[in-house]
Protein backbone atom coordinates (compact mmCIF):
# COMPACT_ATOMS: atom_id res chain seq x y z
CA UNK A 1 0.00 0.00 0.00
CA UNK A 2 1.38 3.34 -1.05
CA UNK A 3 0.94 6.18 1.41
CA UNK A 4 0.22 9.65 0.07
CA UNK A 5 2.27 12.54 1.39
CA UNK A 6 0.87 16.02 1.89
CA UNK A 7 2.42 19.41 2.48
CA UNK A 8 3.54 20.20 6.01
CA UNK A 9 0.65 22.59 6.69
CA UNK A 10 -1.81 19.69 6.29
CA UNK A 11 -0.50 17.97 9.43
CA UNK A 12 -1.07 18.75 13.09
CA UNK A 13 1.75 19.20 15.58
CA UNK A 14 1.30 15.59 16.68
CA UNK A 15 1.69 14.35 13.09
CA UNK A 16 -1.94 13.56 12.30
CA UNK A 17 -3.42 14.63 8.99
CA UNK A 18 -5.77 17.56 9.47
CA UNK A 19 -9.33 17.35 8.28
CA UNK A 20 -9.93 19.45 5.16
CA UNK A 21 -11.65 22.77 5.93
CA UNK A 22 -14.49 21.85 3.59
CA UNK A 23 -15.38 19.01 5.97
CA UNK A 24 -16.12 21.56 8.69
CA UNK A 25 -18.46 23.43 6.34
CA UNK A 26 -20.20 20.18 5.41
CA UNK A 27 -20.66 19.30 9.09
CA UNK A 28 -21.94 22.79 9.81
CA UNK A 29 -24.39 22.53 6.92
CA UNK A 30 -25.61 19.11 8.06
CA UNK A 31 -26.16 20.42 11.59
CA UNK A 32 -27.93 23.59 10.41
CA UNK A 33 -31.04 22.85 12.50
CA UNK A 34 -28.93 22.75 15.66
CA UNK A 35 -27.28 26.04 14.67
CA UNK A 36 -30.71 27.58 14.14
CA UNK A 37 -31.86 26.24 17.51
CA UNK A 38 -28.86 27.82 19.25
CA UNK A 39 -29.49 31.14 17.49
CA UNK A 40 -33.18 31.07 18.40
CA UNK A 41 -32.41 30.29 22.05
CA UNK A 42 -29.85 33.10 22.16
CA UNK A 43 -32.33 35.63 20.78
CA UNK A 44 -35.13 35.19 23.26
CA UNK A 45 -37.61 37.69 21.81
CA UNK A 46 -37.45 36.55 18.18
CA UNK A 47 -36.46 32.91 18.70
CA UNK A 48 -39.90 31.39 18.26
CA UNK A 49 -40.61 33.56 15.23
CA UNK A 50 -37.28 32.54 13.70
CA UNK A 51 -38.09 28.85 14.11
CA UNK A 52 -41.54 29.39 12.60
CA UNK A 53 -40.00 31.03 9.51
CA UNK A 54 -37.59 28.19 8.76
CA UNK A 55 -39.65 25.29 10.07
CA UNK A 56 -43.41 25.97 9.81
CA UNK A 57 -44.12 22.33 10.71
CA UNK A 58 -42.69 21.05 13.97
CA UNK A 59 -42.10 17.59 12.55
CA UNK A 60 -39.62 19.02 10.02
CA UNK A 61 -37.78 20.72 12.87
CA UNK A 62 -37.53 17.51 14.88
CA UNK A 63 -36.42 15.52 11.83
CA UNK A 64 -33.73 18.15 11.18
CA UNK A 65 -32.56 17.86 14.79
CA UNK A 66 -32.37 14.09 14.54
CA UNK A 67 -30.35 14.23 11.31
CA UNK A 68 -28.05 16.85 12.82
CA UNK A 69 -27.11 14.85 15.91
CA UNK A 70 -24.35 12.86 14.20
CA UNK A 71 -22.52 15.89 12.74
CA UNK A 72 -22.54 17.52 16.19
CA UNK A 73 -21.04 14.34 17.69
CA UNK A 74 -18.41 14.24 14.93
CA UNK A 75 -17.49 17.87 15.77
CA UNK A 76 -16.94 16.77 19.37
CA UNK A 77 -14.94 13.68 18.41
CA UNK A 78 -12.75 15.63 15.99
CA UNK A 79 -11.84 18.06 18.75
CA UNK A 80 -11.06 15.31 21.26
CA UNK A 81 -9.01 13.27 18.79
CA UNK A 82 -6.05 15.64 19.11
CA UNK A 83 -6.18 15.44 22.91
CA UNK A 84 -5.14 11.78 22.61
CA UNK A 85 -8.38 10.47 24.13
CA UNK A 86 -8.53 6.73 23.51
CA UNK A 87 -12.26 6.66 22.82
CA UNK A 88 -12.01 9.49 20.28
CA UNK A 89 -9.11 7.87 18.44
CA UNK A 90 -11.03 4.57 18.25
CA UNK A 91 -14.21 6.28 17.04
CA UNK A 92 -12.53 8.58 14.49
CA UNK A 93 -12.31 6.14 11.50
CA UNK A 94 -15.99 5.28 11.94
CA UNK A 95 -16.93 8.95 11.71
CA UNK A 96 -16.41 8.88 7.94
CA UNK A 97 -19.22 6.35 7.59
CA UNK A 98 -21.39 8.35 9.98
CA UNK A 99 -20.91 11.43 7.81
CA UNK A 100 -21.92 9.42 4.74
CA UNK A 101 -24.99 8.12 6.56
CA UNK A 102 -25.96 11.61 7.67
CA UNK A 103 -25.46 13.08 4.21
CA UNK A 104 -27.63 10.44 2.57
CA UNK A 105 -30.24 10.85 5.31
CA UNK A 106 -30.32 14.59 4.70
CA UNK A 107 -30.62 14.05 0.95
CA UNK A 108 -33.50 11.62 1.49
CA UNK A 109 -35.14 14.10 3.86
CA UNK A 110 -34.87 16.93 1.33
CA UNK A 111 -36.35 14.73 -1.40
CA UNK A 112 -39.16 13.77 0.97
CA UNK A 113 -39.89 17.44 1.61
CA UNK A 114 -40.02 18.03 -2.15
CA UNK A 115 -42.39 15.10 -2.53
CA UNK A 116 -44.64 16.52 0.19
CA UNK A 117 -44.72 19.86 -1.66
CA UNK A 118 -45.60 18.03 -4.92
CA UNK A 119 -42.21 18.97 -6.40
CA UNK A 120 -43.00 22.67 -6.60
CA UNK A 121 -39.90 24.76 -7.16
CA UNK A 122 -38.33 26.45 -4.17
CA UNK A 123 -35.02 28.28 -4.14
CA UNK A 124 -34.14 27.13 -0.64
CA UNK A 125 -35.02 23.51 -1.35
CA UNK A 126 -33.01 23.58 -4.58
CA UNK A 127 -30.03 25.12 -2.85
CA UNK A 128 -30.14 22.55 -0.07
CA UNK A 129 -30.36 19.64 -2.52
CA UNK A 130 -27.45 21.01 -4.54
CA UNK A 131 -25.32 21.44 -1.40
CA UNK A 132 -26.13 17.97 -0.10
CA UNK A 133 -25.43 16.39 -3.49
CA UNK A 134 -22.15 18.28 -3.72
CA UNK A 135 -21.28 17.10 -0.21
CA UNK A 136 -21.92 13.48 -1.23
CA UNK A 137 -19.66 13.85 -4.24
CA UNK A 138 -16.93 15.46 -2.17
CA UNK A 139 -17.10 12.75 0.48
CA UNK A 140 -16.68 10.06 -2.16
CA UNK A 141 -13.96 11.78 -4.19
CA UNK A 142 -11.65 13.44 -1.66
CA UNK A 143 -8.53 11.39 -1.08
CA UNK A 144 -7.32 13.73 1.66
CA UNK A 145 -10.56 13.19 3.54
CA UNK A 146 -10.21 9.41 3.31
CA UNK A 147 -6.59 9.66 4.45
CA UNK A 148 -7.66 11.89 7.34
CA UNK A 149 -10.04 9.17 8.53
CA UNK A 150 -7.44 6.44 7.80
CA UNK A 151 -9.72 4.87 5.18
CA UNK A 152 -7.77 2.91 2.57
CA UNK A 153 -8.97 2.72 -1.02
Amino acid sequence: MKKRLYALQHYTESGDLKAPPILLFILLFLSRTWVLLIISVASQQTGNTLLQIFYPEKSHFYLGLSVGVLPVLIFIISGRRHAEDKWAIRCWPWCFFLILLTTFSDLALQLYYLYMMHFTYSVTASLQIVLVTWSCLYLFKSKQLRDCFNITN
